[in-house]
């Protein structure tokens, strides 16, 4: 009968667990042996694999052990299924919570590489996807001094400055955000910026990429983006630089955008 049967070190290691984990499963009663020999050796099924992958996955969702067992003791299969629904559940708000997270770490990776590669270096001409953002505060309501705060783990990375003409507002990206800032080549500047307001650095640097532009033929869209880089670095004084980027799409040649002054 043995044959059929896989010893514990075999088992543990075609399921993906320490051996170890077994015998204490099996010590508290929730994971119990298909076959225990005479001599006291423990055997397995390669049927209860399944079981043990919904411990497993119980186990690591933050579920007691003791109440893993309770449930799959109960013998109830309403019961069981109303568990197994509830963890499915918490599993997709975990994962949705991952997804955040790691946008939030990829996006400050791709910003903090940014500024290694080109802070200090002056304009640059690099590509950009398109991308969605949302208007998080007025003109007029910047003017008023309203305090905004956003929570970058809740509300994701992304905050920046536009400003076309005189006008300009603070915006979020956000994959629902009502405003399409397109993709296509962009004028970059990435700059430590110490004691400058961000509205005047503005203004001076997107007159410097427009003058730059302009020696090379290329007409810029009106519209400039300031972001911070301030969770790139490592300074909480306000003493220190602050990191900022400012761009502006380059207008092709066929675009409607384009006038040939």
């Amino acid at each position: 009968m043995q044959k059929n049967y896989l010893r514990t070190a075999a088992f543990a290691k075609l399921a993906g667990v320490n051996k170890k984990t077994l015998h204490y499963y099996d010590e508290i009663g929730l994971f119990r042996p298909a076959y225990v020999n005479e001599k006291g050796y423990r055997f397995y099924s390669p049927l209860q694999l399944d079981r043990l992958a919904l411990i497993v996955t119980l186990k690591d969702l933050g579920v007691p052990l003791k109440v893993i067992a309770e449930y799959l003791s109960c013998g109830d299969l309403a019961r069981v299924d109303e568990i197994l629904t509830r963890q499915s559940q918490e599993l997709d708000r975990r994962i949705n919570q991952l997804t955040r997270r790691k946008a939030l770490l990829e996006a400050l990776r791709r910003q903090n590489r940014g500024f290694l590669d080109w802070c200090g270096k002056g304009p640059q001409r690099l590509h950009r996807e398109p991308e969605r953002i949302a208007v998080l505060m007025s003109r007029e309501e910047m003017e008023s001094s309203r305090i905004l705060i956003v929570n970058y783990l809740t509300d994701g990375p992304g905050t920046g400055l536009c400003g076309e003409g005189e006008e300009r507002f603070l915006y979020q990206k956000r994959p629902d955000g009502p405003i399409l800032v397109p993709g296509g080549d962009y004028l970059y500047l990435y700059e430590l910026v110490q004691g400058h307001r961000v509205w005047e650095w503005l203004v001076s640097r997107r007159q410097q990429l427009q003058d730059y532009a302009a020696a090379r033929g290329w007409q810029l869209d009106a519209r400039a983006f300031v972001e911070f880089g301030d969770l790139a670095v490592n300074g909480c004084s306000e003493t220190d630089p602050e990191p900022r980027s400012i761009r502006m799409r380059i207008c092709e040649l066929d675009s409607p955008e384009y006038t040939d002054e």
